[in-house]
């Protein structure tokens, strides 16, 4: 990704802050649509989920397969730059969750948030927690609320949004997702759950 891309992307941003400042700030909320993730390999695939509603609100099937998967994960033994999921984002381009480091990417989020998100799918089911996180992942950068990304300084932008389960139920201790991304190197940084839903 070319540092000319990655300054107008900055640019673009601070445009579509503006933007939402102006309008007030209003943020709508729904649920996730018929594209719910299933994550194998270095990019994403889609399998059947709930209708879609258009806002971003990340829903996380109760059942479904292991994500991202053994022969993922194998790979991250080897190198910390191995892709876990790709992602295509409007505001930013293709972003990649990497294999990572203590500081970026899934072995950051493992390392700091695996007791979050499993709090976040106790007695939601059988899903794991990075079954969670990549399902909340993919839809907070691919199908983001109105008046996300934000700048989060640094050459960094954040996404936030509601969590809940396919049946409807929220997530009992944190509802929400934030996704922290670098806009210089289109890397995931980070997500974990909160209790608020912005940035």
């Amino acid at each position: 990704m070319s540092q000319q891309r990655n300054r107008s992307v900055v640019t673009g941003l601070a445009a579509v802050i503006a933007v939402g400042l102006v309008a007030g700030g209003v943020y709508l909320t729904a649920e996730r649509g018929t594209d719910d993730p299933t994550i194998g390999g270095a990019t994403t695939t889609r399998g059947a989920a709930p209708a879609p509603s258009g806002d971003g609100t990340v829903t996380i099937t109760r059942t479904g397969p292991d994500l991202p998967g053994g022969d993922v994960l194998d790979r991250c033994g080897s190198s910390s730059r191995s892709a876990v999921a790709e992602y295509d984002t409007a505001a930013l381009g293709r972003i990649t969750m990497q294999c990572g480091t203590s500081a970026q990417g899934y072995e950051h989020i493992r390392v700091r948030h695996t007791a979050d998100w499993q709090e976040v799918v106790a007695g939601h089911g059988s899903r794991d927690w990075d079954d969670a996180m990549l399902t909340a992942v993919q839809t907070a950068l691919e199908d983001p609320r109105t008046g996300f990304p934000l700048d989060a300084g640094d050459g960094k932008v954040c996404y936030a949004a509601p969590v809940r389960f396919d049946d409807g139920s929220r997530p009992d201790a944190d509802p929400f997702v934030k996704v922290i991304v670098s806009a210089t190197t289109d890397r995931v940084i980070t997500a974990y759950p909160t209790r608020t839903d912005d940035c």
